[in-house]
């Protein structure tokens, strides 16, 4: 009978390991744990074997079957907590990583593991910390450094992040993914020229990389980059439905697929897919939360208002008037504002507004879950969706009993925790409807709030912006990452057929400026007549817009607040209907604005209108009237009435939730 060498086969199996033969490595350990069952070693690289092979349950009996032979081998605890935290064992592998820790302080796969628990969990400064002496006994280790960075962006410490991914090149810079992760911290900064160059290096080194053709797709939007943006545009919806087809996680954000051709199908499930995956790494710590609503209160009923932005953005900007509107007799109203962005004094406005306001910017989830559980709600209200530092997770761990979305992003989430979808007929025609998870609470205007601004009363001249003193000016003032080839072009068409006239643009990064002078170079036409408008404070920007003639709203991402904006300043805008709820945002306001002929239904109604205001100043001039006429009679100026309808459309929910009534659509009852 062949004599089995323990040490033998134990360097063979880390051997088979070392070179990623993970099937041969396990026959080796189980023969030398065949003769020698009382070695913890055999044991831990046993177990290790197994977990590559993703055989978690037996990797598991066999960390047990060591420990029982040596309870005091810290290695093994953290290989069994590591186990135990891949499914729904979170306490059992904190406990491990803990005796780990108390066998031996100075083992750093213990503190990254325990900090792996609490990254999950949202307890981002404590994972933080945990990370931090990780790094002290082992300063090198990449996905220390990696996770290090991730709790720094999720606690709104971008600057610091951006070291941390820089260093992480600096120690290997044939790494894609660094390369990856520094381009994203840059494009969250809004410093899309270099994130492009740290996507192309990261595409350079490692086509493999599952997220990198959506960021990338996304900071190209910015840079109006578009020679090869309609492959990757393709490329990310195709792996998209690949995922979704294959139930795989998604790696493109739903919010990023307002700007494509991407069906309404293919949104929701996107969402459900993202929501679903914000939801998994949440739910053990809602399992453990449990919380329970009490019985229908008597009183004013409590409404909650969870965002990142009380503070200057544009979701503030449109939602500050609706607040102070709100009825104070009938309702309580709670403010949340949460994500680690700067406050300010747009903060404290919201503070004096709200009946009640806390701040959760030093809270972990389970403690800002827990005190708007306590202030015991009636209907907590999302105005963030899938935007930067969404509330999705704080949602999951369902505070309140009944929760909707509202505002900000303004499209399904897809997520379970969520039950309404605040919006209107015109934004989600019945078409629409089916794309949505949510039951749809239908307000009889628009979904848009607005709030009335302060301008500037003396306007600059047309001379002082560099405008033309005569010829027409059109304008667009969002975002560059809206615009598209195509509907640039049909603006640069208008040009060409008004000889003399402009299009007045927001200035973005020189990249972006640059690509659109070159475009309009290549159809022919003067860059000069691409005029960029610098910054300015709100009222400034505001007063400036009333010099152009007409805005010209962009077509698969239409404008909101900056639509809002230019009627404000007495602007016209032509918007056209899409085909999916980011592409009809504009033509909600106007149509609440009584401005619905200025919603189009083709690029070619857009272009026929454009043309035929331009070259008829007495029509011009009428509508320009309308508007101002508008302002004090349209539903969209009327925030008093938005608030009542809101208002209207929160009772039914409670309502409908305290009588046990199942979740359902519904329109919103029109007060006057």
């Amino acid at each position: 009978m062949e004599q089995i060498d323990p040490r033998a086969e134990f360097e063979g199996g880390n051997d088979a390991l070392a070179q990623g033969r993970a099937g041969d490595a396990v026959a080796h350990y189980r023969r030398a744990l065949s003769v020698a069952p009382d070695v913890v070693e055999i044991h831990h690289n046993l177990t290790a074997a197994l977990a590559q092979l993703q055989c978690l349950d037996e990797a598991a009996d066999i960390a047990r079957q060591g420990l029982a032979w040596r309870p005091d081998y810290a290695p093994l605890h953290v290989a069994l907590a590591n186990i135990l935290s891949q499914g729904d064992g979170t306490e059992s592998a904190r406990k491990h990583y803990g005796k780990a820790l108390r066998q031996e302080p100075e083992l750093a796969s213990a503190w990254s593991g325990m900090a792996g628990l609490l990254m999950a969990e949202g307890f981002y400064e404590k994972a933080l910390e945990h990370y931090r002496k990780a790094l002290l006994l082992n300063p090198k280790n990449i996905v220390c450094i990696n996770n290090l960075a991730i709790c720094q962006l999720n606690l709104g410490r971008h600057h610091e992040a951006l070291a941390l991914y820089r260093d992480l090149v600096m120690l290997d810079p044939n790494l894609g993914s660094s390369h990856n992760n520094l381009g994203q911290v840059l494009q969250g900064l809004g410093r899309h020229d270099e994130a492009v160059m740290a996507f192309r290096r990261a595409l350079a080194l490692d086509q493999s990389i599952d997220n990198l053709a959506p960021f990338l797709m996304q900071s190209l939007m910015y840079q109006c980059a578009w020679d090869d943006l309609d492959q990757i545009k393709q490329k990310v919806l195709d792996e998209t439905s690949r995922r979704l087809q294959h139930n795989l996680p998604i790696t493109v954000q739903p919010f990023s697929l307002a700007g494509t051709d991407a069906s309404p199908d293919l949104r929701l499930a996107a969402a459900r897919s993202y929501a679903g995956h914000c939801a998994a790494a949440v739910i053990p710590l809602r399992d453990r939360l449990a919380f329970r609503h009490g019985p229908a209160q008597t009183g004013p009923l409590r409404i909650g208002y969870v965002s990142p932005d009380f503070r200057q953005h544009s979701v503030a900007t449109a939602f500050k008037d609706l607040i102070a509107c709100h009825d104070r007799a009938g309702f309580e109203w709670f403010g949340y504002v949460i994500g680690g962005e700067p406050r300010d004094q747009l903060t404290e406005y919201f503070r004096a507004q709200f009946t009640h306001f806390a701040d959760f910017k030093d809270q972990d989830l389970a403690q800002s879950a827990r005190h708007i559980h306590k202030d015991r709600l009636d209907l907590l209200v999302d105005l963030s969706g899938f935007t930067r530092h969404s509330a999705l997770e704080l949602l999951t761990l369902r505070p309140a009993p009944v929760q909707a979305h509202y505002l900000g992003y303004g499209a399904t989430l897809g997520a379970d925790c969520v039950q309404y979808l605040l919006t209107d007929a015109v934004h989600t025609p019945p078409e629409l409807a089916p794309y949505c998870a949510e039951a749809l609470v239908y307000l009889p205007d628009s979904f848009m709030a607005t709030s009335r601004p302060e301008i500037d009363p003396q306007p600059p001249d047309r001379r002082s912006q560099g405008l033309p003193e005569e010829a027409t000016v059109f304008a667009n003032f969002n975002a560059h990452y809206k615009f598209d080839p195509e509907t640039f072009d049909l603006w640069l068409g208008l040009l060409r057929q008004l000889p003399g006239s402009v299009l007045w643009l927001l200035r973005g990064g020189d990249v972006a400026t640059a690509n659109l002078r070159a475009r309009a170079l290549t159809r022919g036409i003067d860059a000069e007549r691409l005029v960029f408008a610098p910054r300015a404070t709100h009222s400034r920007h505001l007063a400036r817009q009333s010099l152009a003639d007409l805005s010209l709203d962009c077509r698969h991402h239409t404008g909101g607040v900056s639509t809002l904006d230019a009627l404000w300043s007495g602007l016209p805008v032509i918007s056209m209907a899409g085909d999916n709820q980011s592409a009809r945002t504009g033509a909600s306001i106007l149509h609440a604005a009584g401005l619905g002929d200025l919603a189009v239904g083709s690029m070619q109604e857009y272009c026929e209108l454009a043309l035929h205001l331009a070259h008829d100043p007495v029509a011009l001039k009428s509508l320009k009237a309308r508007l101002r006429r508008n302002m004090n009679t349209a539903p969209l100026f009327d925030t008093p009435r938005l608030a009542r309808h809101l208002e209207a459309a929160y009772g039914e929910m409670v309502r409908r939730d305290r009588a046990g009534e199942a979740v359902g659509s519904f329109a919103a009852a029109q007060v006057v």
